[in-house]
């Protein structure tokens, strides 16, 4: 019995992997078509083909050979990819979807064959995980929130102005890396800002974390570093009118505190600040320290600290505006840890005290234990090298640096020189392309027997193309002719899809606001500068007496004045009205309200006052009633 055996097709049964090793064989010459086809099971023919490619550059040795082919060429992706890395710098990053949207708007004006969604208009997710697989430099991230004025501030010419300053004082006092500080504001709250990424069962909708409340009291922490890793010790600045020495329990060594009604830093403030820096870091005239700092109000407009600093040797440089992001080294290494430390030590103190919340008088405690964290050597010493202040890198950022900057940026304006021709010189210059390429057959158009091609009326040379004619010229075909032709794609780059976002040029009057600036603010120009505002101001007021601004100023004057009359009152006092000794003043500084003739106290509810109207002034019934 004769048996008839049929060849069993090998075609697709075998697997990919063993195709790219083949070809890696043969493209290494480790090993012939035929033994390499042999070795690892897959056609020979199909085997020759691939390699045949890989060398023509027609397929990648990355790509996997199949009978998919990618939508676009090699070059073409790679152009893709700069244009993504160029929008992503300039702040415009497209999402997954604005790039799967992108990518069939391409595939569609190039007429390349694919098989995306034509009802949605989209690329599918197969091609955006084969793409960030195709290109490993690529990947999906979380963008930080960054403002307009960042945007716009950090430029290349406010940087370069402030490294000129910073090399200009190096130069002139030699300033060694122990003898450079820089100091910041952050605010800490019973409530932490960030939440830390936890544990929970998949599929969950929400998950949630506890806290102390909505809205926490917010404290203003003043910190202070040098760039040989040397840290200040901690202000504090509670909003409550009198000092307590609970405040600070447990707080980090040395640690001092003020108050205020808002907690804020104020002109006092951080003159009572800057004088114990100065009896910290032991400077004087012969021994010269550098502070950098923000261009905050209290800093930059506090004749009193400017005085104070001169006559101390401390040389104060401020921030160009809105560049602390980049510039400033609390702002780059150390305010992120201090955050996140202090989320932590939140979480372990109401993990350790169930039933409870935080306080005012607990912050001392938790912030003490982020703090010792966050404030190491390493962090100091690695900040101020990232911003290129010690060691001092003038070229620390590069020109991709700042495309975020190129957004808005404007052309200078300026005549033309003596060598330079003008404007109308270069229009009768240029060659009269239309006559090549006419415009639409609307145009006027006139013919001559010796001229038998038309050519329009604005063909010649004339003094200055009018609104019409620049028009048309827009719409002309002429434009497909000077396009990029840098671009590896036929018919639409993605930039000719979706442009790169750019401010065009106003030309209407704008107010002349006063703007921050980097300058020293110890140096004597600035400081008859700043004495000179204050004078003009002092003089406007006396010159006009009925500013309606001047009213509003005295009554907060008398409110104020009003107010002095119960300070000597203690805390711990009950409401006049409904007498509960369980709720004093001192257990809740928020609902109270004071009567500004006998000075008691009484909740906002019993009296009768909104939170909001809380800083009017009020006067309790017992008064009235008298």
């Amino acid at each position: 019995m004769v048996r008839n055996y049929k060849k069993k097709s090998t075609r697709g049964s075998w697997p990919m992997e063993n195709m790219k090793k083949a070809i890696d064989a043969v493209l290494s010459k480790t090993a012939g078509y035929r033994k390499a086809a042999h070795l690892y099971g897959v056609p020979q023919t199909t085997l020759e083909r691939h390699v045949a490619k890989i060398r023509k550059g027609e397929l990648s040795l990355e790509a996997t050979p199949g009978n998919f082919k990618p939508v676009f060429s090699k070059h073409e992706e790679e152009e893709l990819v700069t244009y993504v890395i160029e929008m992503e710098k300039r702040l415009f990053g497209l999402t997954t979807v604005g790039l799967r949207k992108l990518a069939y708007q391409l595939a569609e004006k190039n007429s390349k064959a694919h098989n995306f969604n034509h009802d949605k208009k989209i690329a599918g997710l197969d091609w955006l995980k084969g793409f960030l697989k195709r290109h490993p430099d690529l990947s999906i991230r979380k963008p930080e929130a960054t403002s307009a004025a960042r945007a716009m501030g950090f430029n290349k010419v406010a940087v370069d102005k402030f490294y000129s300053l910073l090399g200009e004082i190096y130069d002139k006092y030699n300033l060694t890396p122990d003898r450079i500080y820089n100091c910041d504001e952050t605010g800490i709250s019973c409530v932490s800002k960030t939440k830390s990424k936890i544990i929970a069962e998949k599929g969950r909708k929400q998950v949630g974390s506890l806290s102390s409340a909505e809205r926490g009291q917010t404290v203003t922490v003043e910190v202070c570093f040098n760039a040989a890793g040397t840290y200040m010790p901690p202000m504090l600045i509670f909003p409550r009118q009198r000092m307590k020495q609970e405040l600070l329990d447990r707080a980090p060594p040395g640690t001092t505190a003020e108050c205020n009604a808002k907690g804020w830093m104020t002109s006092e403030v951080f003159m009572s600040w800057f004088q114990r820096f100065v009896r910290f870091c032991g400077a004087s005239i012969t021994n010269p320290v550098l502070l950098l700092l923000d261009g905050h109000i209290t800093h930059t407009q506090n004749i009193e600290v400017i005085e104070y600093a001169r006559k101390s040797g401390v040389v104060m440089l401020c921030f160009p505006p809105h560049c602390t992001h980049r510039l400033q080294p609390l702002d780059v290494g150390f305010m992120k840890p201090l955050s996140v430390y202090y989320d932590h030590a939140c979480s372990n103190w109401l993990r350790s005290h169930p039933g409870r919340i935080i306080t005012t008088f607990q912050i001392s405690e938790i912030f003490a234990n982020a703090y010792i964290q966050a404030a190491t050597m390493s962090t100091a010493i690695n900040a101020f090298k990232k911003c290129g202040i010690w060691p001092f890198n003038q070229n620390n950022f590069t020109e991709s640096d700042f495309l975020a900057a190129s957004t808005t940026d404007v052309p200078l304006a300026h005549e033309p020189g003596i060598d330079e021709p003008s404007n109308v010189e270069i229009q009768q210059q240029q060659p009269p392309i239309l006559e090549e390429h006419p415009l639409e057959p609307d145009l006027p158009a006139s013919t001559t027997p010796n001229n038998p091609h038309p050519t329009t009326a604005i063909s010649e040379p004339q003094p200055g193309p009018s609104s019409l004619n620049v028009h048309r010229l827009i719409r002309s075909p002429v434009r497909k002719v000077c396009r990029d032709l840098t671009t590896s794609f036929e018919n639409a780059s993605p930039q000719e899809i979706l442009a790169i976002p750019t401010v065009e040029q106003r030309h209407q009057t704008r107010k002349n606001y006063r703007r921050g600036k980097t300058v020293v603010l110890t140096s004597t120009p600035y400081k008859n500068e700043l004495e000179e505002r204050e004078q003009l101001k002092r003089t406007k007021k006396c010159s006009n007496p009925n500013d309606p601004k001047l009213k509003k100023n005295s009554k907060k004057q008398k409110t104020e004045k009003a107010r002095s009359n119960v300070e000597n009152v203690d805390e711990d006092t009950t409401c006049i009205y409904c007498l509960d000794a369980n709720h004093t003043y001192l257990k809740s500084s928020e609902g109270w309200v004071a009567c500004q003739l006998c000075g008691r106290w009484a909740h906002t509810a019993c009296a009768g006052v909104d939170d909001e109207n809380i800083e009017e002034v009020h006067i309790c019934l017992y008064c009235d009633a008298k």
